[in-house]
């Protein structure tokens, strides 16, 4: 891999990372499991965005956001980020 994917490309490896991990993971265990099941290299997982933020954060970020409005994910109230049952219907449509 040579880039990170968009925001777009990482909607659908969200979706199933949550669904992978039992429907509920918190922001920093899907970036995990995202870059380890994309293969991600370091070089690319450790790409400063702005401060101490990196690349793929900010790209993951505007994903769960995008899976929001869809209605595939949710924003629980402990900082955890669930599947929904659209979302659960669109993964098993795709």
């Amino acid at each position: 891999m040579t880039s990170l994917p968009s925001p777009s490309e990482l909607l659908i490896p969200t979706i199933n990372a949550i669904n992978a991990n039992g429907g509920q993971l918190n922001h920093k265990e899907i970036e995990i499991h995202i870059a380890d099941s994309l293969q991600i290299p370091d070089s690319l997982r450790s790409l400063i965005r702005t401060g101490r933020r990196t690349e793929l954060n900010y790209r993951l970020s505007w994903s769960r956001t995008k899976g929001k409005n869809l209605g595939y994910l949710e924003k629980l109230s402990n900082g955890n980020w669930s599947l929904t049952e659209s979302g659960k219907n669109y993964l098993a449509q795709i």
